[in-house]
This record gives structure tokens, C-alpha cells and sequence, in this order.
């Protein structure tokens, strides 16, 4: 009989089982408070934590293109996706209108920021409802690194920071590198690089950085892969600290919040959130709990 049930499954949905909830991204909480954050899967579904301890998706919200980042500006949640920036608001996502043509791209983290070609837009300030525009850079904006202290960008030319209203050639940072991650750090092959000191720190043999973010102060956190599962690590000045994370053998981080009393919540591919409180790691699944349709007629579909 299981095995009859099996197949019948496996024909309704064309020889595949259905996945559960996958995640994409994790935006800071509104407070400094890791247990608060929010998880995001790929078309905008949006799991927000209960006082049970779970994360729950309890509105049948989307976006309109595929997620890759999120942050938080100000007191929203803002992602992105496809070149377009979204605003959570409590009824739902909306797109965030920066000029009338281009793809915008923008930086994740407590204080997001975005640009549109060479214009750059403060995501948390408004001018006349509209995203305030911080400067114009004098080159494609290619990449974002942002935070309380400034913002800096990466273009074909190189890195340069915000400065007043223009934008600096930022002083022996290096040419090639593989993601901004704040005003502060940036990552290169194998290693992170502090743009205020110019210190360079190599990551250890046999660690892949999936994810990292800003920590609070100036620390550097990231979430590797190993060979025996995923490790959470914190980066102060060239000091770097290893924490393995129960339960994570083969799985992919897609983001990763830390708080000033060293609580962590890191996000999965899978579905599932790693919480670390007191020194003690828990693993939860993210579910759903969407309110039953309306009684009805479905809504009419043109031809």
C-alpha cells in the first residue's frame, strides 16, 4: 500500500516529489535582535518569526521577479531582485520607483542602499515620497557596500567611497574582488579584506564562504561550508573565530544576522534557520500557515 501511494504521488506530479519551502535570503529584524529577522524564499514568500519560535508564512504575498537579496532600510524589509528593489509593507510587496529606465542594483544588510546606472539612492531617506539620491557616481555603479558609516561602490574603475555628496577613489583597495559586503569588508578569492585598516585575512583551508554580512560593529560574520557541514564565522580586525553549526552536513546558507548579544540566525536553501542563543544551536523549519480561500467562484482567466 506505501509503495502504491508512492508511485501514485510521484504520476500527479510528473515523477517528482514536491519540495518544501526554500529560502533565499535573510533580512536584519527591525530591532537588534537576530531571533527577529526575516526569511524570504525565491518569489517573495515571506516568514516571519513567532513568539513559538518558528518562522511563519501567514500571507499568500509575492513578487513579481525571483529574489537574491534582502535588506532593511529604515523600518522595511527591502529585496531585490532581477534589477528591480521591493518595499514589504503589510499588505504586500511593492517596487520601489528609483528613475523611470534601468535596472537597478543594490546592497543588502541593516542599511541597504541602491543605484541606477550612476545615480545612488538612500533606501531608509525620501525626497518627496521618493528614495533620496545620495550622489551620482562618475562611473556605472556596478556593486554596493553599505552600513552606518557610508557607502562605497564598486565600478570597472575600482572601489570608491561616499564622501559628502561625491564619490573617492578608495586608496590600495584591491582591483579584483568577488562581492562587497559593506562599507567596511570585501571579500576576494580565498580571503576578506578590511578597507579601513587594508588588512587581508585568508580564509582556512578547507572553508567555502557561502554568505557574510556586516556584524554589528565592525566585525565581518560569514557562514562556510566543510566537509562535515557548516561552520559560523566572525572576522574583528584579523581575528577569526570558528563555530561549527549542528545539523548542516551538505546544506547551502543563503543568509546570515548576528546581534550585539551574540545571537545568530542563519537561513538555509532547504527551508530550515539555525539559531544560536547562549551558545546552544537550534534547527527549525520554516512552514506555512496561509488562511483558507475564500468560499466563491474563482476569479475569471482571459484566453
Amino acid at each position: 500500500m506505501i509503495r502504491a501511494l508512492a508511485v501514485l504521488a510521484l504520476s500527479l506530479h510528473g515523477g517528482a516529489v514536491l519540495a518544501g519551502p526554500a529560502l533565499v535570503a535573510l533580512a536584519p529584524g527591525e530591532a537588534d535582535d537576530a531571533r527577529k529577522a526575516i526569511a524570504l524564499g525565491p518569489d517573495g514568500q515571506v516568514y516571519a518569526p513567532v513568539s513559538s519560535g518558528e518562522w511563519v508564512r501567514s500571507q499568500p504575498i509575492t513578487t513579481a521577479d525571483t529574489l537574491v537579496i534582502a535588506g532593511r532600510a529604515g523600518q522595511s524589509v527591502v529585496a531585490f531582485g532581477d534589477g528591480v528593489v521591493y518595499r514589504l509593507a503589510d499588505n504586500g510587496w511593492s517596487a520601489i520607483r528609483l528613475v523611470q529606465k534601468g535596472k537597478a542594483v543594490m546592497s543588502g544588510g541593516r542599511r541597504a542602499v541602491a543605484a541606477v546606472g550612476r545615480q545612488v539612492f538612500a533606501l531608509d531617506r525620501s525626497a518627496g515620497g521618493e528614495p533620496a539620491k545620495l550622489a551620482v557616481a562618475p562611473a556605472l555603479v556596478l556593486a554596493i557596500g553599505s552600513g552606518e558609516a557610508g557607502v562605497v561602490i564598486q565600478t570597472a574603475g575600482g572601489l570608491l567611497r561616499l564622501e559628502g555628496a561625491a564619490f573617492k577613489p578608495l586608496a590600495r583597495a584591491p582591483r579584483r574582488i568577488t562581492r562587497l559586503v559593506s562599507e567596511r569588508w570585501v571579500l576576494i578569492d580565498r580571503g576578506a579584506v578590511d578597507l579601513k585598516t587594508n588588512a587581508t585575512t585568508s580564509w582556512p583551508a578547507g572553508l567555502t564562504i557561502q554568505v557574510a554580512e556586516a556584524g554589528t560593529g565592525v566585525a565581518l560574520v560569514a557562514v562556510g561550508s566543510t566537509r562535515t557541514g557548516l561552520e559560523l564565522v566572525t572576522l574583528a580586525g584579523t581575528k577569526l573565530t570558528r563555530e561549527p553549526i549542528a545539523e548542516t552536513a551538505g546544506a547551502k546558507a543563503v543568509g546570515v544576522v548576528v546581534d550585539k548579544a551574540g545571537r545568530a540566525t542563519v537561513a538555509l536553501a532547504d527551508g530550515r534557520l539555525a539559531r544560536r542563543e547562549r551558545d546552544v544551536w537550534t534547527i527549525t523549519s520554516v512552514r506555512e500557515a496561509l488562511p483558507a480561500p475564500k468560499a466563491g467562484s474563482p476569479p475569471a482567466v482571459s484566453p
